[in-house]
């Protein structure tokens, strides 16, 4: 008998199975078949079969071979049904069959139509602390110690500045001397008391990315805003006093004060 999506649509390939199959002795019942894809007619493996009795209690159990291939042996004559599943594949549940001692051999053919599978709702409940980068650590170390004064992103664009001078000169203890014409003409100094080599006033040294930026002549004028743009900047820190200075930013223009910048892409390279 061949169940097509659950329904029996075709006696002849039951005979044709039964005649080439082994007669079983009159007590036994012997049902065996396979399991294929309704659309492509490919033969499933893994299909899960189930054998239910007239009162649809599960009373054998089978999983199909490479060749979709199942077999039930049973004691007992009587009404049986098959409940087949495979993941990808719609469920087929067939009509009770009918075994007596005269007809105690079925071959059947399942056909089960394709199905998307649905997964599960997926709930992330644990996860690694997210990978930083060691230089934006060690930045969050010397905020959270108070080492300086920091001027972050955020602030960067509430304030939406045309020039970071724009910030840093709101800061207690910084000011600015015009070198020159424009935004790149302003030179950036601290502690109005210490003077600069000849006696005018000592610049303060400015790091971008980490790296001294370079001057025209010990002492000389570095104009911060023709480094970088706002837009470009993850972080600045703001280093008064010696006391304050980290290690890495100790050089010996560093006695007039640090401003030390950081940029998004310099940041975002960092492993």
């Amino acid at each position: 008998m061949r169940a097509r999506n659950g329904v029996p649509t075709s006696v002849a390939a039951c005979i044709a199975l039964a005649v080439c199959a082994a007669q079983p002795s009159p007590s036994q019942v012997v049902l065996e078949g396979r399991v294929l894809d309704d659309v492509s007619g490919r033969r499933l493996s893994g299909a899960q079969v189930m054998l239910l009795d007239r009162y649809n209690k599960t009373v054998g159990f089978a999983v199909t071979d490479d060749s979709g291939y199942f077999r039930f042996t049973e004691s007992h004559n009587g009404w049986y049904r098959l409940d087949v599943k495979a993941v990808g594949y719609m469920r087929a549940l067939t009509p009770f069959l009918s075994w007596t001692v005269d007809r105690s051999y079925a071959g059947l053919e399942v056909w089960l139509a394709p199905n998307a599978v649905l997964l599960a709702p997926l709930e992330i409940v644990a996860l690694s602390p997210l990978r930083t980068s060691p230089i934006l650590e060690n930045v969050e170390h010397r905020r959270t110690r108070g080492f300086g004064v920091q001027i972050n992103r955020q602030a960067i664009e509430a304030r939406k500045p045309a020039n970071i001078s724009d910030m840093l000169l709101e800061l207690p203890g910084v000011y600015a001397a015009r070198r020159g014409s424009g935004a790149s003409g302003r030179a950036l100094y601290m502690g109005r008391a210490l003077a600069g080599p000849g006696g005018g006033e000592c610049p303060v040294q400015i790091f971008l990315d980490g790296m001294p930026a370079t001057r025209d002549h010990p002492g000389g004028d570095v104009f911060v805003d023709d480094l970088v743009s706002p837009l470009d900047i993850e972080v600045v820190e703001v280093f008064r006093g010696l006391g304050s200075i980290p290690p890495e930013f100790l050089t010996l223009e560093a006695r007039c004060g640090v401003i030390a910048i950081w940029t998004k892409r310099f940041m975002e390279a960092r492993p």
